[in-house]
């Protein structure tokens, strides 16, 4: 079985970055694993991914006060044990800290073991954001959705109605019309060795990612 890790700052980046494409994916027979960099605000975490149909594991650090020992220490363990054939993880240039260190450290663990990679965005936290990659989630949009909403109590109620919602909301339709369908997710790929599109905005069909 093929096996695709999902690595994230905290627990609803996932589900805003990529949380169409997990479903994709698991609804195809690959296996998903979801990490948490940070075990704190994961309330309804769990529900989400297995919503998504992925597994999930949350790492013990704090939003803003990840250890960069500890925590490459815990992800070269994730990446020994679940041996991913593609990563996906955050954009390289994050507003939030927190985002951009576990970036960092993802790509630089992925190119130790020489797996493929993915950069989701993030429409409130991701700079100058670019893709090349671009995967149909109109039939997972639904889902989507709904995981976030199982996440909604582990937000200050404005931050999720004003940043966290719309985020979800907006982006996979605009993404969806810049690329040709009615909802996409976009992303960046660093290192997928088997041909995808060019440069362009393309829709791949998911059955190529893996």
């Amino acid at each position: 079985m093929k096996r695709v890790l999902v690595t994230c700052a905290h627990s609803d980046d996932a589900v805003i970055g990529c949380g169409g494409t997990i479903k994709e994916l698991t609804d195809k027979g690959i296996r998903v694993l979801a990490v948490s960099v940070c075990g704190d605000r994961i309330d309804g975490f769990d529900m989400a991914m297995t919503m998504l149909g992925a597994d999930f594991v949350a790492l013990k650090n704090s939003y803003g006060k990840i250890d960069d020992d500890v925590v490459v220490s815990d992800l070269r363990k994730v990446f020994e044990d679940f041996n991913p054939d593609l990563i996906f993880t955050h954009w390289t240039n994050e507003i939030l800290y927190d985002h951009g260190l576990v970036s960092k450290h993802v790509i630089n663990l992925a190119r130790q073991y020489e797996r493929d990679i993915l950069l989701y965005e993030l429409p409130a936290t991701s700079v100058d954001f670019t893709f090349d990659v671009a995967i149909d989630i109109t039939r997972s949009y639904a889902f989507k959705l709904k995981a976030l909403f199982e996440m909604k109590n582990a937000f200050d109620g404005e931050v999720f109605k004003n940043e966290v919602l719309p985020a979800v909301v907006y982006a996979p339709g605009y993404r969806g019309i810049t690329t040709g369908c009615r909802y996409a997710e976009v992303f960046k790929s660093l290192g997928i060795r088997k041909p995808l599109s060019p440069y362009g905005r393309k829709l791949i069909d998911i059955e190529k990612l893996v």
